[in-house]
């Protein structure tokens, strides 16, 4: 358990009958520095498709917040994952993706063998006390969920990710049939450069807390309306994930899913249509009141290499969200605000916020409050 403690009503675990989480949550830098220690640091994130990491020595990196990391094929067939950072003076040693025979710092060139193992250091012969043999890269935890996605855990003692979002697997297989096998030919990398939300003067948690609920969606969003049948959207809320689906009135018809595993992974794709699958890091704090994109993907559905991205013009999207939840951001530091409260319906239709009660939940289960 923490020694942080929030003011006001607790988050009840009934969506029912609950409390949102109180201003200070979205304010105070003592509760984002104790999310990073607490929940960024000790939970699972999305690093990348596996079929990029399909022989030895081919690798990617990737950031978490302040944290940069490395995650290679090794020798022995494995994935291993490193803290990008050289034990010599701190220089980060690999950038974006590729394949290595060794690891090579470019500050002052000490060399480290894809199993992080430290192979040479120039004068090491003659310094006392540096003992090549007894320093190693730092690690960190890498698994592979749904034969498909790369995850990485800074906590090494951090229990394995699959057994804790089966439920969440065996849905996406169930919506998405071979998932397994389904994005092995990725569309190129884009960037999130010129997004029209990001960044948002606005804390991480009120951008995905809007994401995971579409009680505005009908006054704050007209153009969305033009594409979802919202009648039949519903959210669901779970441990470790949420699920929001809809019709839509494209053509190809099918539903409009997206999965959000927490804390802010992002999946998403149109079943009338499967030609592609958007995976993404959704929002990233960068300070208490600004967050920022992280990085996603999108690839194609397997024997689809012609397939078109599945995207659909919701006009002003972005830019109406950002909006609201830099509005929002404004409220919660009001004097005449103190804490809110979910709106439930059982159906988890259009108005529930059991979703965003769900991602509270998990926020303060993993900070220990």
């Amino acid at each position: 358990m923490t020694n942080y403690a929030l003011p006001g009503i607790p988050v009840s675990e009934d969506p029912a009958n609950s409390a949102t989480l109180p201003s200070e949550a979205y304010t105070d830098q003592a509760f984002l520095d104790l999310e990073k220690r607490e929940l960024f640091y000790k939970t699972w994130h999305f690093a990348g498709w596996v079929g990029n990491l399909k022989d030895i020595g081919d690798y990617v990196t990737t950031t978490l917040i302040d944290q940069r990391v490395i995650i290679i094929r090794g020798r022995d067939g494995e994935l291993a994952g490193f803290h990008n950072v050289c034990q010599h003076r701190g220089h980060q040693l690999l950038v974006g993706s590729g394949t290595v025979a060794s690891i090579t710092c470019p500050y002052h060139a000490w060399v480290y063998g894809i199993d992080g193992q430290l192979q040479r250091a120039r004068g090491s012969a003659t310094t006392i006390g540096l003992d090549v043999d007894a320093i190693r890269l730092t690690p960190i935890r890498v698994e592979i969920v749904a034969s498909t996605f790369v995850f990485f855990n800074l906590d090494m003692e951090a229990a394995p990710l699959a057994p804790q979002v089966s439920d969440f697997i065996e849905d996406l297989n169930r919506e998405i049939p071979g998932f397994g096998s389904l994005v092995n030919v990725p569309f190129p990398e884009r960037s999130s450069e010129g997004d029209p939300m990001f960044p948002v003067e606005a804390n991480w948690k009120i951008v995905m807390e809007n994401f995971l609920e579409c009680y505005h969606c009908r006054g704050a969003h007209p153009k969305f309306s033009e594409d979802l049948t919202l009648d039949d959207l519903t959210y669901e809320g779970h441990q470790h994930w949420a699920k929001q689906k809809s019709g839509t009135r494209r053509p190809s018809g099918g539903n409009q899913i997206f999965w959000t595993l927490f804390p802010n992974l992002v999946i998403g794709t149109n079943t009338g249509d499967n030609s592609s699958l958007f995976v993404g890091v959704f929002a990233v704090p960068d300070g208490p009141t600004r967050t920022v994109a992280g990085h996603f993907e999108m690839y194609r559905m397997a024997g689809d290499e012609d397939g078109e991205d599945y995207r659909v013009d919701w006009g002003p999207l972005g830019t109406e969200d950002r909006d609201l939840c830099e509005s929002v951001q404004q409220g919660v530091a009001s004097m005449g605000y103190t804490q809110g409260r979910f709106v439930y319906t059982p159906d988890q239709g259009e108005v529930t916020e059991e979703a965003s009660h769900a991602f509270n939940r998990f926020v303060l289960d993993a900070v220990g409050i």
